[in-house]
Parts: structure tokens; sequence; C-alpha cells
């Protein structure tokens, strides 16, 4: 039988794990409606998990017996995606499927061309940590705070690809083992500025095919291709 699974910030000793956030022991409670003795998995959210059994529970807390220490799952290289905000819905869809498919870090931008320059960092966040129960994950991706394009181009973490339809084919510049940066577009596409900009940090220009992508379609493209190319 499939576990529920939970990941998020608990606390934990050497045999128990209690939860003292109220959204999350609600879903235990009167959501999932989860029986004492029933087993779960619990994640720390930075690659620790085990599975436990639920021991006791009220409105405030809820508190587990730890059954067995779970092996950590291999991430693989590290994926940090750059994303032009898009609309509400089409962004929240491409967080939601970006964490499915293994992003690491993901970084929303305002670019030239960016129609919807709000932010709802709690909304976002809930989205990613409700993706990574559903697909299992032992680590939280990392969401930072919003930034201009310049900003982002300062992010150092391995090779940097920028997605536009005029680059190369992206498997071309993947690597085993090598982190990458990926930034994709809004959905007017990049400016001649901000494309001449990425020649100030080496960005390598590619595009993922021949089809003209949707942004909320080419950042899951691109996470998964980065992510499992090799």
């Amino acid at each position: 039988m499939k576990r529920h699974y939970f990941i998020g910030q608990f606390n934990w000793s050497d045999k128990t794990v209690e939860c003292l956030d109220t959204e999350t022991v609600h879903q235990i409670k009167d959501v999932l409606k989860i029986n004492i003795g029933e087993e779960v998995v619990i994640c720390d959210g930075e690659g620790k998990a085990v599975i436990a059994t639920l021991r006791q529970i009220n409105k405030k807390n809820a508190e587990f017996s730890i059954v067995k220490l779970l092996p950590p799952k291999k991430d693989g290289k590290k994926i940090v995606l750059c994303a032009a905000i898009l609309k509400r819905d089409n962004f929240e869809w491409l967080l939601q499927k970006v964490v499915e498919v293994g992003v690491d870090e993901i970084v929303p931008l305002i670019s030239e061309r960016t129609v919807k320059i709000g932010s709802n960092d709690k909304r976002w966040q809930k989205i990613i940590k409700e993706a990574a129960e559903q697909s299992e994950r032992q680590t939280l991706p990392l969401l930072h705070a919003t930034r201009s394009f310049k900003d982002a181009l300062k992010i150092n973490s391995g090779k940097v690809l920028f997605c536009d339809p005029s680059g190369k084919n992206i498997s071309g510049s993947i690597a085993k083992d090598v982190d990458l940066t990926v930034f994709i577009g809004p959905e007017g596409g990049w400016s001649e500025n901000e494309i001449k900009l990425t020649k100030d940090v080496d960005a390598e220009i590619v595009n993922l095919g021949d089809s003209i992508l949707r942004g909320e379609t080419a950042g899951i493209v691109a996470v998964y291709l980065a992510k499992n190319i090799i």
C-alpha cells in the first residue's frame, strides 16, 4: 500500500518525529484521516527520510514513531532554473512540474518583456512543497526571491544555458555531473539587449528543438533534459 508522504520542518529525536505545523496536522487528521499506527514517510527537506507510524495526534501537533531510516536518493547534478514570471496559472503550473522533474533551485525573474511582475512567495512555496511530496523527493527545492534579469545573471552555479530559438540544440551542451543554470524567457521572448548581456557570463545560447514552446512548457522540457541527458 502506498504510504502518504510529508516533507518539511519537523522536530526530530532518535526515535520520534513531531509535527507542530497546524496546516500539516489538519491534513493528517481531517483530510487524509490517517489512523493511529498507520505508516507514513517523513522527510526533512534536506535528504533525511524515515518510515514512521502515527503515535498520537490532536489539533495542534502530531507525533510519529520512527520505524526505519530510508537510504538517501541520489539527486545527481544541480539544476538551477531562472524563469521569467509568467501569467499566474502558467507560472504556478511551471513551478509544480519542474519540481516533479528534478529542479534544485528556482529563481523567478523579471525581464524586459515580462507581462506579470507580481509575486506570491507564500503560495509558490506551498506549490513547490506539495509537488515535492507528490513526486516523493527527499529534498525541497529552494525558491529564491524574485530578481531582475541582470541580478539573475550574477548567479554562479555551474554552466549557464540561455534558452532561445536562435541557439544550438541543448543536447550538445549538457554533460554528466556538470551543474547547470538554465534561463527561460517570458511570453514575448528575450530582448536583443538581454541576449547580448549573456556574453558577460559566458552563457551558451541553446534551443529546445524545432518547435517554439510556451514559457511554461520550455521550463519543464529544459529542466528534464538538463537533469537526465548524460
